[in-house]
């Protein structure tokens, strides 16, 4: 293999999110009553999406995001039940139970196994990946799991990275490489910490990536040398 330890991102890049996110919104509006069209979970995914680009800017934290977006979700609905803490809780505890697969994701995972060490390193709510992780197959294929909100850190902090290799014992950066789908926050954290990186993406590619992939199985190749 080109390298001896492999960092890798998981919503969107090993497990499907977006398909969880979806499944896992609709059952929590439809358990308390509110619309789960397509306008609904549009308008949500809005929301969302400007408080996590607002997170990684640091204007505001993850616990505030939680109740935030439904808070947002809520107000412009013109509700004022149920309360948004609530609401959120039931989303965080369906999402917790939806381990949707990216194509390929366990096929390139034990093609990797045994070959390099794996660490997962991930941005998203400990309590969420945390149960989709106990559900997925892949588990046991891990030598370490990374999430933010356990250790404090978000990429693309450096430390996210610096704190994985020192889990899969690497003391040289230059045997390690990051793999996942985000220029913003997995890209520019390996960048920031002096490592390789395989931007994973069918879209705009990152000036900062060492290498581009539009599939799991071509970062398997570029892997493989």
């Amino acid at each position: 293999m080109k390298y001896r330890y492999l960092l890798v991102d998981n919503d969107n890049t090993l497990m499907d999110f977006d398909a969880a996110e979806r499944q896992a919104l609709r059952e929590a509006l439809e358990r308390f009553g509110l619309p789960r069209d397509e306008a609904t979970c549009a308008l949500y995914h809005r929301i969302n999406r400007a408080l996590w680009e607002a997170l990684e800017r640091g204007e505001t934290t993850q616990a505030a995001l939680k109740v935030e977006r439904f808070a947002q979700l809520l107000a412009a609905l013109g509700r004022t039940e149920p309360d948004a803490a609530v609401l959120g809780n039931a989303f965080s505890e369906a999402l917790a139970s939806h381990a949707d697969l990216m194509p390929d994701a366990m096929a390139f995972l034990e093609a990797v196994h045994g070959r390099m060490k794996l660490a997962l390193v991930s941005n998203g709510i400990a309590r969420i990946q945390r149960g989709r992780l106990a559900r997925c197959p892949f588990a046991p294929l891990l030598d370490a799991v990374i999430i933010s909100e356990e250790v404090g850190v978000r990429k693309p902090d450096p430390r996210m990275v610096t704190l994985a290799l020192e889990a899969l014992g690497c003391d040289d950066p230059r045997e390690a490489v990051l793999l996942g789908d985000s220029a913003s926050a997995d890209i520019a954290a390996a960048a920031a910490a002096g490592i390789d990186s395989i931007h994973l993406t069918e879209g705009p590619v990152s000036p900062q990536a060492t290498w581009h992939a539009r599939s799991l199985m071509e970062a398997l190749a570029i892997l493989e040398g």
